[in-house]
């Protein structure tokens, strides 16, 4: 029985280092961003939140880079700047208005400056709501 030690202690010490990999957080992933408006006169102000796949689930305010105009075509990599400050929009010029996009890494360690390819960034884009 005391050859057999060995190999039961290997098997262990495997055991115990893929649970301890396994159990990393780096498996979390940013999966949707909601965008949210507050009218206040002639601005309206923007908030994000993030839905990520493990806990914490929902992340509020989500940082994340902020923009005018829709992802059209999709470019093959984006430079961004995250915040976690809201985006106010004047309503005092005349429409009609491009929606207000954002983005934010899929990876929640990401640097909060940087650089990123496309299918690395969740994206959000909601209509801008002036009168």
């Amino acid at each position: 029985m005391n050859r057999f030690w060995p190999f039961i202690l290997l098997l262990l010490s495997a055991a115990s280092l893929t649970l301890a990999c396994g159990s990393s957080s780096s498996n979390r992933q940013l999966q949707s961003i909601t965008i949210n408006s507050t009218v206040s006169g002639q601005q309206v102000q923007f908030t994000a939140t993030g839905t990520f796949s493990s806990a914490p689930t929902t992340v509020s305010p989500l940082p994340v880079d902020w923009g005018i105009g829709p992802f059209a075509p999709p470019p093959a990599s984006v430079q961004y700047t995250l915040t976690t400050q809201p985006y106010v929009f004047d309503c005092t010029g005349s429409g009609p208005y491009l929606p207000v996009s954002t983005l934010a890494p899929s990876d929640p360690n990401a640097p909060t400056t940087g650089s990123l390819p496309f299918a690395n960034v969740v994206t959000a884009v909601a209509p801008i709501p002036c009168q």
